[in-house]
């Protein structure tokens, strides 16, 4: 007996689309009991803008080329925890910086090191590449945004909102 190329495409299609939901609903709010802060989540790649405990912006982004759990200067991995969040600056290389109070003092007492972690949009020579800039992990534990649009948005909600946390995990 043969199946129709008909159902067999419903089938998927609707497998796709419960999994969708699912996937979804799954993850929840991410801003969640957040306040006013920037929310990183290193497995779906995304920050998001959280305001009043609800998402109002979402960004991909690319992480550390060496993964997550900084410990060490140099170890080109992005920090976890929850850490300040400095006021945006302009930069020669990022175009817009955002720095992230890494190490916290605890972090500190406890061996790590490092600095000059924070959010950014692509380095100047890549900055026209748009979305192709947040295909890969490539920066040395900081977190990057796809293009100056998106740093400068997210640069200018940060000063407004007077952000001054932002939640890595």
């Amino acid at each position: 007996m043969r199946i129709k190329p008909v159902v067999i495409f419903d089938v998927l299609f609707f497998a796709l689309f419960f999994c969708t939901i699912s996937c979804h609903g799954a993850m929840g709010e991410p801003c969640e009991g957040l306040n006013t802060s920037l929310i990183v989540d290193t497995k779906y790649h995304k920050i998001w803008l959280c305001q009043e405990n609800k998402s109002v912006r979402e960004y991909e982004v690319e992480l550390g080329s060496g993964g997550i759990e900084k410990r060490t200067k140099g170890d080109k991995k992005t920090p976890l925890g929850e850490y300040t969040l400095g006021y945006p600056r302009p930069s020669v290389r990022f175009g817009i910086f955002i720095p992230v109070g890494y190490p916290t003092q605890e972090q500190v007492s406890n061996g790590y090191s490092g600095s000059a972690i924070g959010v950014h949009g692509p380095t100047r020579a890549f900055k026209r590449l748009g979305s192709i800039t947040t295909r890969s992990d490539w920066t040395h534990g900081c977190i990057a945004v796809e293009s100056d649009i998106a740093i400068s948005e997210i640069a200018h909600w940060v000063k407004e909102q007077k952000v001054s946390k932002i939640i890595i995990r």
